[in-house]
């Protein structure tokens, strides 16, 4: 009864505090898409096509935090400087915001079957480079492809709008979801395993065995969807897209080593939003264009990517901030130090959480609609950051917060996903979804930036290093605290469609 009027109260709130008066559009939007189209395959196929996009989720999301526990020893490992080696990194990260939305266009005119196989081909190839690779410039090739597996998240959400019908695809979109954040929490770990126990190139050959895994599954078991869209791709706007976004995120992610006043950072943060404007103008001229940008400015589309945005930064506070302070060594009266393997551990239960909290998820989005779902995510997100601001002592504590915080981004990836199928057609599913994607990615990178700075910049002197301080921690956890408690905000603007 109480969870009752608790979600009750939350719906009447929102609406009544933040939401204005739904227009005529989003009515009409929520009438001709609420439902997905009628399933093309049978019953028992789906589970297939389901289980092999969950795993093709898992093992993108894998890629993108795979070397990130090997980052301190790169530099001796390939005779390379600290800012080259950032690179790896920084490119798959690039990649997998610029492939994502491209792709999930492309899967929308070309057939998603065709991007899903174009995607994980990347990933094979670029694992495959990745284990030889003897140079930082390789590695950042290697890291570039496999970046680009991300956009199988996108499309595969597509995919499952043409292959599961009713409430089956509010759980499929969840066993989806939850994996991405399972493959983030599970790579910290199996990396940190690789560097204490064995040679981090057999980081790259597992990656491309279990990539070559799921080309075949995907291969044998997603069906050819014919597209609705048969169209010709806005090269003009793939070039735009893919100058702007890289040139921000560029900016954003070493404006901390450059310097935010450089004249290469201010020319690259400046030069992206032109870049990114006049690509706008080209945009809504366009009878195809690359992003339908009348959909994307839809109130309720445009405040779920705000959200996301919000979800990304959210989510790697805890990634980058959490394993420091593990690490820390405990003379300093912050860390406690652990090793780096005793770190990936600790991330793993996250993962396992939100694998655990996938049907739960799927049934509350089913029952009491999306916005609720992603309200509850963010206020579990902010919740976990309260509890670290509070207690980080022990590692039980930390343990617990990322547990709290990882369920809570996993109602989120449900949720956001759930709340486009309500607002976009089927036609441009897939480049909404690689546009979500795309928000994720700047939060990431925003977070990744503010992280650092704040980390560096609040600092304390021991002998002759320099470590974050209590307060760094502090004020990290704040701001991601802070992300997480804009989502509800960004929820209650988006506004409520009559039939959740």
């Amino acid at each position: 009864m109480y969870i009752r009027i608790l979600i009750q109260w939350v719906n009447r709130s929102l609406d009544a505090a933040l939401s204005p008066q739904l227009d005529r559009q989003d009515v009409s939007v929520a009438k001709l898409y609420a439902a997905p189209a009628p399933s093309l395959i049978a019953v028992p196929m789906q589970k297939g096509v389901v289980a092999t996009l969950a795993f093709a989720g898992f093992l993108a999301s894998l890629m993108q935090a795979l070397i990130v526990p090997l980052m301190p020893g790169l530099p001796r490992l390939l005779n390379a400087t600290p800012s080259e080696t950032t690179w790896v990194v920084t490119s798959t990260l690039l990649s997998g915001a610029v492939g994502s939305v491209i792709l999930g266009r492309l899967g929308d005119t070309y057939g998603k079957k065709r991007m899903l196989v174009l995607s994980l081909t990347c990933l094979i190839v670029g694992s495959i480079i990745g284990a030889l690779a003897t140079s930082a410039g390789l590695l950042i090739l290697a890291r570039s492809l496999q970046g680009v597996a991300m956009a199988v998240v996108p499309v595969g959400i597509s995919a499952l709008r043409d292959v599961v019908a009713g409430n089956q695809l509010i759980k499929s979109i969840a066993a989806l979801g939850a994996m991405v954040v399972v493959g983030g929490s599970l790579g910290l770990s199996l990396a940190a395993c690789a560097a204490q126990f064995f040679e981090w190139q057999w980081l790259f050959w597992g990656s491309a065995f279990l990539g070559s895994m799921a080309l075949i599954a995907v291969s044998y078991k997603v069906p050819s969807i014919p597209s609705a869209d048969h169209g010709h791709l806005d090269v003009l706007g793939v070039l735009g897209l893919a100058a702007g976004v890289v040139g921000l995120l560029v900016g954003i992610s070493n404006g901390n080593a450059w310097g935010w006043a450089s004249p290469v950072t201010l020319f690259l943060l400046v030069g992206s939003c032109c870049v990114l404007f006049f690509w706008g103008l080209h945009e809504v001229r366009q009878a195809e264009p690359l992003i339908d940008l009348h959909v994307a400015s839809r109130r309720p589309v445009f405040f779920t990517n705000l959200a996301t945005v919000m979800v990304g930064i959210g989510m790697y506070g805890m990634i980058l901030a959490l394993p420091q302070l593990i690490q820390l060594p405990a003379s300093t009266g912050v860390g406690l130090g652990q090793s780096i393997l005793t770190a990936g551990l600790c991330m793993a239960p996250g993962g396992i959480a939100c694998l655990l909290l996938t049907a739960v998820a799927a049934r509350m989005t089913n029952r009491h609609g999306p916005r609720f779902s992603m309200v509850l995510g963010a206020l579990l997100m902010a919740g976990g950051y309260g509890v670290l601001i509070a207690a980080h002592d022990h590692l039980w504590q930390l343990i617990v917060s990322n547990v709290v915080t990882s369920a809570g981004v996993s109602l989120c990836f449900v949720a956001a996903p759930a709340l486009l199928l309500r607002h976009v057609e089927g036609s441009v599913m897939g480049q909404a979804n690689g546009l979500n994607n795309l928000a994720r990615s700047l939060g990431t990178t925003i977070s990744s930036a503010v992280t650092a700075a704040i980390l560096a910049g609040m600092s304390v002197t021991q002998g002759l290093a320099a470590f974050p301080s209590e307060d760094a921690f502090h004020a990290v956890f704040l701001v991601s605290g802070s992300a997480a408690v804009l989502i509800c905000v960004f929820m209650g603007l988006a506004g409520r469609v009559r039939h959740e």
